[in-house]
């Protein structure tokens, strides 16, 4: 039997300014169907807090970016999936489709974004 591969992938998310994270969070997992869903605390994000929903071989988090050269987009959500039908960057096209119809401006970047030196490409959803 073969091991499982995760995928991962991320969805950048501009929402209305007066918009927070917890009621982002509020909003978003119920529309991308993942009811259920906790608010964590650690160091390693913004504010020390995120939020993260696990459910149909996908882990989603949502915090606030802290990335520069993503700072036009307060929201960011992680994707991994260990799906092999429904990898993290198809569910993150999907997501960032289903978030842009309901009014929130995405982007899905391609390659490392992460890294020094990255392009800045990827797929923007205009609202």
């Amino acid at each position: 039997m073969a091991a499982l591969m995760t995928t991962f992938s991320d969805v950048f998310v501009e929402p209305p300014a007066e918009l927070n994270l917890h009621a982002f969070a509020y909003a978003l997992f119920p529309l991308i169907n993942m009811e259920r869903y906790e608010e964590r605390d650690s160091s390693n994000y913004v504010d020390d807090t995120y939020f993260r929903s696990v459910g149909s071989a996908l882990e989603v988090t949502a915090c606030y970016t802290d990335d520069a050269d993503l700072g036009a987009y307060r929201f960011w959500i992680s994707i991994s999936s260990e799906d092999p039908a429904r990898p993290a960057p198809q569910a993150a096209e999907e997501f960032a489709a289903l978030i842009s119809s309901h009014g929130w401006r995405c982007f899905v970047p391609s390659g490392a974004w992460y890294r020094k030196g990255w392009s800045g490409e990827g797929r923007l959803y205009e609202a």
